[in-house]
């Protein structure tokens, strides 16, 4: 009998939950690869289960390409501590993210207005309208966002302005399976000058 209790008390729970947001991990996402997007902002979206970016950038040939760029939970945004509204329409933005493993359930959360599915990527480190780099979303390896002619003072200004960019750039130390897209020499040159090295 009391066995019998516990089990409706536990369906009830699930039925009143209603149905769980979709949610994944950094095992779901090509961290090996960047994808850099630069264009502006369409729309912002703090919503759960990840705040969403819609980004339209334009093609060298002219072309308009829109993107879904996802972010950090709600949760992390809060931690992140973001003023509001973090983004506006219209503001242009770089984002380097990492895209979903092919056959994922991952699919794109904001349709365009035609109703077409748009290209979803994991937005992991934004550089905003002002050129200030900020990580954005927890997956990914952030020296996979380097890119030619970045100045190591840049990113060593952006690591110690920001804890959880310092986190991410030391956690990304434990990829070593996973090549680094930044040299060697830049990575060195990093580490050598933060102010709390890595362990």
């Amino acid at each position: 009998m009391k066995a019998s209790a516990t089990l409706v008390a536990a369906m009830a729970a699930l039925v009143c939950a209603g149905p769980l947001p979709a949610h994944h991990s950094i095992s779901m996402i090509e961290i090996s690869t960047p994808i850099w997007v630069t264009g502006r902002v369409i729309r912002y979206e703090p919503v759960n289960p990840h705040v969403m970016i819609v980004l339209e950038e334009r093609k060298t040939d002219g072309r308009i390409q829109r993107w879904n760029i996802e972010g950090p939970t709600l949760q992390r945004l809060a931690r992140m501590r973001v003023a509001d509204p973090f983004l506006k329409t219209g503001d242009a933005i770089e984002v380097c993210g990492f895209a979903f493993k092919k056959g994922g359930l991952i699919q794109s959360m904001f349709p365009d207005a035609d109703g077409s599915s748009l290209p979803l990527v994991h937005g992991h480190m934004l550089i905003l309208p002002d050129g200030t780099r900020r990580l954005w979303g927890p997956y990914g390896k952030l020296d996979n966002c380097f890119r030619p002619g970045d100045q190591t003072s840049t990113w060593l200004e952006f690591l110690k302005a920001d804890p959880l960019a310092r986190d991410g750039w030391c956690s990304g130390r434990t990829f070593v399976r996973i090549a680094s897209v930044a040299p060697k020499e830049f990575v060195d040159e990093i580490d050598k000058h933060m102010a709390n090295p890595c362990h």
